[in-house]
C-alpha cells in the first residue's frame, strides 16, 4: 500500500478508511535505453556536423526525442492511481466505482496479452448491474472490465494487499498454482 487517508463519507461525521494503490514501472527498462541511445547520437552527430541541426528531418526527429522524454517522465515521475478500496467499493483506475454488494464472484486468472501471460484478479459483477463503461473496460479483451493486474505493473508486497482485500469483500477462486 502506498497511501492511506480518510475521507468523510456521506453519512455526515463517519468516517470510512480508503486504500489507494499506485501503479509501479521500473524506469531503467527499453524506453529509457531508446530515449538515451537517441540523445547520446544526436548530440554526438550535432557536435561533429552542426549543420545537420538546421536540416527539417533533423528538427522533426529531435521534437519527437524530446517528446519521447517527456511522455516517458509522465509515465515513471507522475502517480497512477491503480484502485481505490474502502468499504463500500472498490474503484479500477479512473473508472466508476464497483460496489462489493454488486459482485457475484471475485477469481484469479492467467490472461493473454500479445505473446504474454499475466496474473489478474477478475471482479464478475451481478447479473443486471447497469455501469457506464469508459472506452478501455468495453474493449479490453480477456482483462474483463474489472480486473487488477497482478504481475510487473504492482509491486508484490501491494499485490499481497490487493488479494487480501478482495478476499475480504468476496471469496476468490485462486489459480491452483497459487494458493497458500
Amino acid at each position: 500500500m502506498l497511501c492511506c487517508f480518510y475521507k468523510d463519507c456521506d453519512k455526515g461525521l463517519k468516517m470510512s478508511k480508503q486504500t489507494v494503490f499506485y501503479y509501479h514501472f521500473e524506469p531503467i527498462g527499453g524506453w529509457f535505453i531508446l530515449n538515451a541511445v537517441m540523445l547520446i547520437t544526436f548530440g554526438y552527430w550535432s557536435v561533429v556536423c552542426p549543420c545537420l541541426l538546421y536540416w527539417s528531418q533533423m528538427q522533426v526527429l529531435l521534437s519527437v526525442t524530446a517528446f519521447s522524454w517527456l511522455a516517458w517522465g509522465w509515465k515513471n515521475f507522475a502517480k497512477h492511481r491503480l484502485a481505490v478500496f474502502d468499504g463500500k467499493s472498490i474503484t479500477i483506475d479512473n473508472c466508476q466505482p464497483l460496489f462489493w454488494k454488486d459482485i457475484k464472484a471475485a477469481e484469479e486468472r492467467m490472461v493473454r496479452c500479445g505473446l504474454r501471460k499475466y496474473r489478474v484478479i477478475v471482479l464478475i459483477p451481478k447479473d443486471g448491474i447497469d455501469y457506464k463503461y469508459n472506452f478501455l473496460q468495453k474493449h479490453c479483451g480477456n482483462f474483463t472490465a474489472f480486473s487488477l493486474p497482478l504481475y510487473n505493473v504492482v509491486t508484490p508486497d501491494d499485490a499481497a494487499e490487493m488479494i487480501e482485500l478482495v478476499n475480504k469483500k468476496v471469496k476468490i477462486k485462486r489459480l491452483p498454482e497459487t494458493k497458500k
